[in-house]
Formats: structure tokens, sequence, C-alpha cells
């Protein structure tokens, strides 16, 4: 039987623009209501963890405190009230609200017996008490890695291109900026027979995985005169469905601007905290539209098991999108390949 307290490391954000602190901290317990404590098996780095670390958020209120988003892991402990797992479960760790009690979130201590804070979910420490409305079980044999990637970056994509946008066969798209997320979404078009699937990204590397994940036409951003060349590309083919997961401004409103009119762009990466846009009121009003999407309306109980579904029958790869698997305790290694426009993504081995 588990007892309290537990000590286990952590990768602690205690300053913004610096390494994450590795560092030993303690979970006092019991757990709560609607609580479950978790051991972190594989965790993702998600672009959200980098935007918190170089806080494109604004001032961070909440420093020291723990990060991480979607992961797999196993039930050791379950709170008062909590239904949905039980001990020995195997489960997704997501961002996304799912069923169950939104608890309230955990208190570990440092060494020093100082607070570090935490949110309903986080994966950059061994143990976590997570809130029941942020796991959901999966009765998978073995512990995959890749099934990490469906606590954000699998499910954001997967999901607007199934689920929100609802590309059909006659779309011709434009996935503006190919991380993690954005793969995802190549995947989903391929697996929805798109007529044309087009590519805009400054890595080489991430636009030659698009080209395996279903891409017909890549564009890479740093060669002369892109922007012409995308703009022929856009005019050619009439783009009604763009894509957009970069945050910086002027690469949103380029983006934008190659839809056509009628058309959908669907902004999916995060910006700096009151940026502003400037866009074509003449093409708005000729339905050129723009939605916003957090999370591509991924619903966690239902959804998770369709894209394990889809998984394993091939339709989709999940662990194609995996360049590189790193121990733990390199984690800022992962991170400073991140910041640098690495190609796929890096999962983390506890």
């Amino acid at each position: 039987m588990l007892t309290y307290p537990i000590n286990f490391k952590a990768a602690i954000l205690r300053q913004a623009k610096k390494p994450l602190s590795l560092e030993t901290i303690r979970f006092e317990g019991p757990l709560k209501r609607g609580q479950v404590l978790v051991k972190i098996i594989y965790s993702g780095i998600c672009g959200k963890q980098i935007d918190e670390i170089l806080q494109k958020g604004g001032k961070d209120k909440f420093i020291p405190h723990l990060l991480g988003h979607e992961g797999v892991g196993l039930v050791l402990d379950v709170g008062p009230g909590v239904k949905k797992v039980k001990e020995n479960d195997k489960v997704i760790l997501h961002w996304v609200k799912g069923k169950g009690i939104n608890s309230s979130t955990p208190v570990y201590f440092d060494k020093n017996n100082n607070r570090i804070n935490a949110g309903w979910v986080t994966t950059f420490n061994e143990y976590a008490a997570v809130s029941e409305n942020r796991i959901t079980k999966t009765n998978v044999k073995n512990y995959r890695k890749e099934l990490a990637l469906l606590g954000c970056a699998g499910s954001t994509g997967l999901s607007i291109a199934i689920k929100s946008s609802k590309i059909l066969k006659k779309d011709k798209i434009l996935v503006y900026g190919c991380g993690g997320v954005g793969q995802f979404i190549v995947q989903g078009a391929k697996l929805l027979k798109a007529a044309k699937i087009i590519v805009v990204d400054k890595n080489i590397n991430a636009l030659k995985l698009a080209k395996k994940n279903g891409a017909d036409i890549i564009v890479n951003s740093k060669s002369k005169n892109y922007r012409e060349k995308i703009k022929n590309i856009s005019n050619k083919y009439q783009i009604n469905k763009v894509y957009i997961t970069v945050g910086k401004i002027d690469l949103i409103e380029h983006a934008i601007s190659l839809a056509a009119t009628p058309g959908q762009c669907y902004v999916i990466g995060v910006p700096y905290i009151n940026s502003k846009l400037q866009v074509n009121a003449f093409d708005l009003m000729h339905e050129k539209n723009l939605y916003g999407s957090l999370g591509g309306g991924f619903k966690p109980d239902k959804d998770i098991p369709k894209y394990l579904k889809l998984n394993d029958k091939k339709l989709i790869s999940l662990s194609r999108v995996i360049s590189e698997t790193i121990e733990f305790n390199k984690i800022n290694l992962a991170i400073k390949k991140i910041m640098k426009n690495y190609s796929g993504k890096i999962i983390i081995k506890f």
C-alpha cells in the first residue's frame, strides 16, 4: 500500500528564460477529492511549455511551478470521489477537460519546505497528483511512448482536421507551420483525402516529415522569394482552408492573406499576449472567415479511443512524428533542441 509523503524528481520552472531546475520534491498527501496519483512513464514537450518558459503569456505569478500536459502513466492511488479510474490503470494525461471531477490543484514542497505550485495536470515530474478530468484510461497492453502525443499535439491536430474544420475531399488546404500539431493536421487531411495538402515551414526536416505524413507540396520559408512562391501556389489552387500553427503576428497575417475568398482560416498557434492582428476587412465581408482554436474541439473520453484505433489500423501514425526519445534527466537538452526549431516531437522517458 502506498504511504505518504512521497519524494520524487521534478523539473521546476524557477526563473523565466532559464533552464528548468531538476530537484527532489515532496507530495505530502493524502489525495484530495477528485485527485489521482500517477506515475509518469512518458511525457511529450508541447510548445505551450516553451511559451511558459519564455513567458509569452506575460508575467508568471505562479513561479516556481511544474510543467507538462501530455503524457502516459500508471495510476498508483485515487482520491475520494474518483470513479473514472482505479489503481493500476494505464492512463493518458491531457490538458483538455474530460469527464470526472475538476479537483483542486496539488501543492508540492522542495527540500527547504518551500511551496512548488502545479496545475491540474503536470508531466515533467516522476509522480503527479492529477485532476480526474485530465486523465483517460487506456486498455493498451504495454506503455507506448507515442500515446503521450494524444494528450495534446496529436489530439489537437487530428481534432481540428477531422472535427472542427471537417476537411472534405474537395478541400485544398495549407498548413502554415509544421511542428507536432501541424504534422497531425497533415495526417488528418491525408486520412480525409483532401484534394491538395500544402505545407510551409522554415525547417527542411519538418518539411520532409510532412511529406511522409501526406503533404503534396512543401515550401521552405527560408528560401528566396518564398512569399511570392506560396502566393502563386495559393492563386493556382485557390486554397480554401488554412491552418496556422505559428505564433508570430506577421506570419499569422501572411497565412490569412493566402486563403481564398470564400475560405476558412484556423489560428492554432499561440501569439504573445495582447498581440493585435491586421486583416483585410473586405475579405472578411466576402466570407474569408477566421476561427480561433483551443484544442481543436478535442473530447478526450470519446476521441482518444477513436484516434488509438486509427493508429492501430495504420490509418495515422503517432510514432512517425516522434524524432527522438530523451531521458528525463536531460530534459533541458530536449527543451534547447525544441527552441532551435527541432523537427518532430521529442518524448521524455522516466
